[in-house]
């Protein structure tokens, strides 16, 4: 596809030189010859509608602290639910609507799907992007989110637990009774005996089978959805009982774009079976008898058998399975009632990729805690690879779950026999994704080499690959072409080994490759050389190698670190999610039983517990019974491969301990406040906390800083030198105890505890402080763990530590005005040794000035020269039309024209700050796509800027410390002069060690 044959497009071209001058025009000319050509004319971006979720600045019902006039407030009290019926609430909530309305047809009228309310207050409708930006600009609206798909993140483990036996809940009568898990799934095959309302003991009476009483009066949901035979004429009728106790669909959202698989029901019933896996993990009656593929599965259970259960189904399947998943706008529906209904918890075992804090779902969550509302979610399935926890799961105020593998858990080896120095086993060959073991075929016992040894072409060696395991090297190729080439030369498994030039892991891994049919592992340069350079190298493989896996984190659950906010460790817990055997949809295969593995899988398991701590302690806040697991978890986990042990950002805490979680001594609670004061200091305040909100809890003594946020854990994303960060405890042990601290320190780090011995009553807080300081032993930019524990005799209430010492901390940006001028940029040094900084620029913009039509595009062409190290296409929200950022403008960006034209890449910001940045660029011609995404009517008048950074430029000087010690503070003094008026400037300084770049500063300097 041409992205030049744009219809309609107004051609700009910016002259550097006479060559460059003849190179545009004989482009242009190519264009205009190619118009008549419709195959090669890319489509302009259309103008349609989408859906959106809408945030208005008004609270919702279970937050509204009556600061309207003529409205009294409707927040319920600390652990009450909310009354829905009492005057006040129907009061304000026709006023939200209302106002809703009111914004709505300001700008030309939407079509609502849904409507928000209780944990939230918006809507979700169709507009247009142009509608979109005008509501985003309104005083009253404080967020516009473009709805988004996500996925659901996919024998009884009640043993494993230590449920069942002393001094496990249920033998202490803490079974889950009369308290209500809301499922936001897939929903739920209502004809489920795991779901029969006749089956589960009842406080604590194991095995034997008692009736459920009415469903409690603090849940006022009601209406099971199924039934809808004329959508599907599988869907039969079901009433709801006192085990099932409500399940409604929610799919505007998601019929919005998307139409559904022929088998899936328009109604709450599960035909993924993903939701009645979740729900029957999480509260599946007791004693269950089930079978699988005509097997005997043993006696089943829920982790709190006698719960109830509300399904609320937001995912649903398409024909093209990538189109399955659960649209944003419908999950904030389901959450809006669950809460509504009076859920006591919920389990979310669906998320997305996105580090940022702000979306829909990330609010609605946080107004249900603030409600006592306990939120499980999965972590992610994105492992093993570091920072890949996303959204729900990274946000401080909810649960994220780990998987982890149980004692019903085994993995298929690579036994290797010659050479003899690698004889032993690595683990990991059975397969991480839809490629397992099983599916190999017949495989020998020979490891052959690849020819050639990198298998990006055709291998050579046919003849004898064929059944053989593919031995290569790492490199040359995408891992799905050795796969593909390993495969399509007759091998039934593949090894991959480092090829001595990236860092070497120190565990196999088990490999899982896009679009290939054979499973893999991945091993370090070291043994993979040592097997190639064999004369005859040998191994077997045989599913008969069974390797035990019990106590690992799966090899797909996602880790630490939080991207979206380094000082959060997440995930917070661990729970078995391998072959978990549950409930299922007979949907397609005919069983209602079946193990499936995720951390969809580990998420119910926590659902579960808080469940059984919600009977025991239902004066309990949702930070409470998330200390309570967390501060009594066990440790004893290793990593997904080899003998390490498993660390923060594979675990959190570690195992969940259900028994220990009843009697933690000391817990760390965290309310409302606690979670805004976190968002001030994320600087998220201008989408969910007013800066003035922000000042407020400053100037009441709630920290910003977010290691100081009150978890049970402690994390330092930038240690620089020494930090003391705050936390508080609260007893809820009865009489008075002891409590000392232990510290197991994180390698190189110093930690001091004040103070060292708590004395406290039932009910009492106490504030300590812990300081951390790097020493010289400490490895500069990674992470290093720990954990602190209050010790009273047996019992350790024990807080993970993550820190990670940095070298430099400075600013990440500044900017400056005028043609001469100077800045200070402060430094604070976590090392001992010389400093230095240099200056790539400050480099002038090249600029383009121009107006975008309504419905045309701008191309403008740019030259990036011969040394150019960085270079930036970059437009400012002030030189956009009014320049108060209510125009959005994008940028493409392709070249250089010698490659074909590729495309380098693109910003779609909601406003007019855009940028797309090149790092070492290849010289020459380059072509930028200014597109009009949601403009005001009219011409859009705008200047463009191209900056090519090529070193120094002569017109800065800077001056610093020659040197830095530990703490220290110091600063950099930036001068420059001599730049042109009505210009924008651009220079990065690198900040230096002995050993190399610790930091950049970017210097933005605007003469307009």
């Amino acid at each position: 596809m041409n992205f030049f044959s744009r219809t309609r497009s107004r051609v700009s071209i910016i002259k550097t030189s006479g060559l460059l001058g003849l190179l545009a025009v004989g482009l242009l000319v190519s264009l205009q010859a190619q118009s008549s050509d419709s195959t090669q004319q890319p489509s302009r971006p259309e103008v349609h509608k989408k859906t959106y979720i809408v945030q208005f600045t008004d609270k919702p019902l279970i937050a509204y602290d009556g600061t309207v006039h003529g409205f009294a407030a409707t927040r319920p009290p600390s652990n009450r639910k909310i009354d829905l019926n009492s005057s006040a609430v129907k009061q304000y909530a026709a006023f939200l609507r209302q106002q809703k309305n009111a914004a709505l047809t300001a700008v030309g009228g939407a079509q609502t799907l849904h409507n928000y309310e209780v944990a939230f207050n918006g809507v979700a409708a169709k507009m247009s992007a142009k509608q979109a930006e005008q509501l985003r600009n309104r005083k009253d609206v404080l967020g516009v989110w473009e709805d988004q798909l996500l996925k659901p993140q996919t024998n009884s483990t009640y043993q494993y637990l230590g449920l069942d036996h002393f001094p496990g809940p249920w033998l202490l009568g803490a079974t889950g009774e009369d308290v209500v898990i809301g499922i936001i799934d897939s929903g739920v095959y209502p004809e489920h005996p795991s779901l029969e309302d006749t089956r589960t003991p009842k406080r604590g009476h194991i095995g034997r089978p008692m009736l459920y009483d009415a469903v409690p009066e603090s849940f006022v949901g009601e209406g099971c959805e199924f039934g809808n035979t004329a959508f599907n004429p599988d869907d039969q009728p079901f009433d709801c009982n006192n085990k099932l106790v409500k399940a409604q669909a929610f799919s505007e959202g998601f019929l919005a774009v998307n139409t559904l698989a022929d088998y899936e029901f328009l109604s709450a019933r599960d035909a993924d079976g993903h939701g009645t896996h979740t729900a029957t993990t999480a509260a599946g009656n007791y004693g269950v008898e089930g079978t699988a593929n005509g097997d005997s599965t043993g006696t089943l259970s829920g982790v709190a058998p006698r719960a109830r259960v509300a399904v609320y189904k937001v995912c649903w399947d398409a024909p093209d399975p990538d189109d399955s998943g659960c649209f944003s706008s419908d999950s904030m529906a389901a959450i809006d009632q669950a809460v509504a209904d009076g859920v006591d918890v919920i389990n979310y075992s669906v998320g997305g990729a996105s580090t940022q804090f702000t979306g829909p779902d990330d609010i609605a969550f946080l107004f249900a805690a603030d409600a006592g509302v306990f939120v499980a979610t999965s972590a992610g399935n994105a492992g093993p690879g570091s920072e890949t926890i996303g959204t729900p799961s990274g946000v401080p105020w909810i649960t994220s779950v780990a998987a982890s593998e149980d004692n019903q858990s085994f993995g298929t080896g690579i036994a290797i026999d010659s050479p003899t120095e690698l004889a032993g086993i690595f683990e990991g060959l059975e397969g991480s994704g839809p490629v397992q073991l099983a599916d190999s075929g017949a495989i020998s016992s020979v490891i052959v080499n690849a020819e050639p040894l990198d298998a990006c072409t055709p291998l050579t060696n046919t003849e004898s690959m064929a059944g053989s395991i593919a031995l290569v090297v790492r490199g040359g190729c995408a891992f799905s072409d050795k796969y593909n080439q390993a495969a399509a030369a007759g091998a039934s498994a593949i090894v991959v080994y480092n090829d001595g030039t990236a860092p070497d892991r120190i565990d196999p891994i088990t490999m899982s490759a896009p679009d290939t049919t054979i499973p893999g592992i991945m091993i370090r340069y070291p043994d993979g050389a040592a097997l190639a350079g064999a004369a005859a190298p040998s191994g077997t493989l045989s599913p008969e190698i069974q390797v035990p896996r019990n106590n690992r984190i799966a090899g797909f659950s996602s880790r630490g670190a939080n991207a979206g906010a380094p000082d959060i460790i997440k995930p917070d817990i661990a729970a078995p999610g391998v072959g978990i055997i549950a409930g299922i949809s007979p949907v397609g295969s005919g069983e209602i039983y079946g193990a499936l593995s995720g951390t969809s899988m580990a998420s119910p398991h926590i659902a579960g517990v808080m469940a059984l701590l919600k009977q025991a302690h239902p004066d309990w806040t949702p930070a409470m019974a998330r200390s309570a697991m967390m501060t009594s978890a066990r440790q004893n986990l290793r990593k997904s491969f080899g003998d390490d042990r498993a660390d923060p950002f594979d675990f959190g805490a570690g195992m969940v301990q259900p028994a220990n979680a009843f009697f933690p001594g000391l817990v760390y609670d965290a309310g409302f406040y606690d979670y805004l004061a976190f968002l001030c200091g994320a600087e998220l305040q201008t989408s969910i906390v007013p800066a003035g909100d922000c000042t407020y809890l400053e100037a009441n003594g709630f920290s910003t800083d977010s290691s100081d946020l009150n978890l049970p854990s402690i994390g330092i994303a930038e240690l620089v030198g020494s930090q003391t960060i705050t936390r508080r405890v609260t007893s809820v042990e009865k009489g008075v105890r002891w409590y000392w601290a232990e510290v197991d320190a994180p390698e190189g780090v110093q930690v001091q505890v004040t103070p060292r011995i708590l004395r406290l009553r039932e009910g009492e807080t106490a504030t300590y402080q812990v300081t951390f300081t790097a020493t010289d032993e400490a490895a500069l930019g990674e992470w290093a763990f720990g954990a602190l524990s209050w010790s009273q005799g047996f019992r350790k209430v024990r807080s993970p530590i993550a820190v990670r010492p940095v070298p430099i901390a400075t600013a990440a940006s500044v900017t400056a005005s005028g043609t001469d001028g100077n800045l200070a940029i402060p430094l604070t040094f976590g090392y001992a040794g010389a400093y230095s900084a240099t200056m790539n620029g400050i480099a002038e913009g090249i600029p383009s000035t121009g107006a975008v039509e309504d419905g045309l595009d701008d191309l403008i062409f740019f030259e990036v020269p011969e040394g150019t190290r960085f270079s930036r296409f970059a437009l400012f929200d002030e030189d956009v039309g009014a320049g108060d950022g209510s125009d959005d403008l994008d940028l493409q960006v392709l070249g250089p024209a010698a490659a074909g034209w590729p495309l380098v890449g693109s910003s779609g910001t909601p406003s007019s700050a855009e940028q797309v940045d090149m790092q070492n660029p290849e010289p020459g011609l380059y072509a930028v796509f200014v597109v009009d995404y949601a403009s005001a009517p009219g011409p859009t008048p705008y200047t463009l800027f191209n900056f090519n950074l090529q070193g120094d430029s002569g017109n800065t000087a800077l001056d610093g410390p020659a040197a830095a010690s530990v703490g220290d503070a110091g600063t950099l003094h930036v001068e420059w002069m001599g730049l042109s008026d009505d210009s924008r400037a651009l220079g990065i300084i690198s900040h230096h060690n002995d050993t190399g770049v610790i930091g950049t500063t970017e210097v933005s300097i605007s003469t307009r």
